[in-house]
């Protein structure tokens, strides 16, 4: 009778209690979601999550789905205050900034704030269930879910539609939503809840509040199914936004005005050694590029596909360099490799440094950061046009007056005035010097 009694109680006890699956990838943010016994029964309804992790972070996001594209996402960072944290519900459109979602009904719990150096949200969602662009069933096994953090200054907004950098760590996981099942409790993650690892190999259960779940170690659900961005890529994402654009915006346009600025014996050699090493600084930071394209999922954008592209074009100036000055040291003057250099050339470094502008948009840069870029991109551009056409000109006059010079020498029948110049300027060619880009 006793026992019979103590079972009933039991099962009541257990009903009462809700459950979540929690998962951590690093850095010190956790992920849990709680889905209520009714609606785990009726397949639609309320259900409950919490995004946390140290209040030095910029942002914080958990989304349902397995990609950015078509993905339902929540955003946290602090507030213009800096005391409590904003919830920013979103729509993943592709691999862009997620626009602001005005559909989501989302509600803000107790126990959401900053405090002791964490962010915490206690989230009710009540339309989870779909979205524009995807749903989720609350029985799966292996729902999909993505997460993303960003390192560096807090956002400090309280708009829900604030413009944020791209994010350092990036991954999915799958979580088992039959273990996150139970409860009917209006907030609970203030409220006793039983804890499943989001491992499917192993689980383990305790009663924890919403501090303690705030603060779960780093290796606590480290196996939920998904190893997580390593956390050094924004030092890998920095040291491509460095050589890349110093190659293309300084170091590229430098080479191709010193072949034309100087003139001594082996600067044609200087061009090239310079050119090559750029080509070289241009390599290292292509294979950063596609790494990063890689573990953050964005090869297919017009920046990554444009980058290789422009590295892969580049690989025919180096032949036609050097097929044009073989053929300039036999004929003295252009041939037919020297404006498929020079004009390839351009139009690819060019495109170089457009594309590093189309970098600082996909990576959500500060407006004084692409403003500052292209500030300095467009002045090295310039002057790099205008040592163009400065040296044009002055070949141009050059050659006018010497052959004006050796019309006048052949007038008065002197063969060895002639001698002075050679035969390319008798030829009429515009000059004598070997220019190269």
């Amino acid at each position: 009778m006793y026992i019979l009694k103590f079972l009933g109680a039991l099962a009541l006890a257990t009903s009462v209690l809700a459950q979540n699956v929690t998962y951590c990838p690093g850095g010190g943010v956790c992920y849990a979601v709680n889905i209520p016994a009714p609606t785990a029964e009726n397949g639609s309804g309320d259900i409950y999550f919490q995004i946390s992790g140290p209040s030095t972070l910029s942002w914080i996001a958990l989304g349902q789905g397995s990609q950015m594209k078509g993905s339902n996402i929540f955003m946290i960072y602090a507030d213009a205050a800096g005391t409590n944290v904003t919830l920013s519900p979103r729509l993943g459109t592709g691999n862009s900034q997620p626009s602001a979602d005005t559909t989501a009904e989302v509600t803000l719990l107790d126990g959401s704030g900053i405090s002791n150096s964490m962010m915490v949200a206690n989230v009710r969602c009540s339309n989870c269930a779909s979205w524009s662009g995807g749903s989720m069933d609350f029985t799966d096994t292996a729902s999909e879910w993505i997460w993303a953090y960003k390192t560096g200054s807090a956002a400090s907004s309280d708009s829900v539609s604030a413009s944020v950098s791209q994010h350092t760590a990036y991954d999915s996981t799958t979580l088992n939503l039959q273990n996150a099942a139970g409860g009917d409790s209006s907030n609970p993650f203030t409220t006793k809840v039983t804890s499943t690892s989001s491992s499917s190999s192993s689980s383990s259960s305790s009663t924890s509040s919403s501090s303690s779940s705030s603060n779960s170690s780093d290796t606590s659900a480290s196996d939920g199914g998904g190893g997580g961005t390593p956390a050094d890529v924004n030092m890998v994402i920095m040291a491509h936004a460095v050589l890349a654009p110093v190659a293309f915006v300084l170091l590229f346009p430098m080479g191709a005005m010193i072949i034309r600025l100087l003139s001594f014996k082996g600067v044609v050699w200087l061009h090239a050694g310079w050119m090559v090493t750029t080509y070289v600084i241009v390599l290292a930071a292509l294979g950063m590029g596609v790494w990063i394209a890689v573990v953050t999922q964005q090869l297919d954008t017009y920046h990554s596909i444009i980058g290789l592209v422009i590295v892969v074009a580049l690989l025919a100036q180096p032949v036609s360099g050097m097929t044009h000055h073989l053929l300039y040291k036999r004929t003295g003057g252009a041939n037919i490799a020297t404006y498929p250099h020079i004009w390839w050339g351009r139009a690819i470094v060019t495109l170089g440094i457009i594309n590093g502008g189309f970098g600082l948009q996909l990576s959500a840069n500060t407006t004084k950061g692409e403003v500052a870029y292209a500030i300095f991109a467009s002045v090295m551009w310039v002057l790099w046009m205008v040592v163009i056409v400065f040296c044009f000109a002055k070949s141009r006059r050059t050659a006018e007056e010497k052959a004006i010079y050796t019309v006048e020498m052949r007038n008065e029948n002197s063969s060895t005035e002639r001698m002075r110049y050679p035969a390319s300027i008798s030829a009429g060619q515009p000059h004598s010097r070997e220019l190269l880009w």
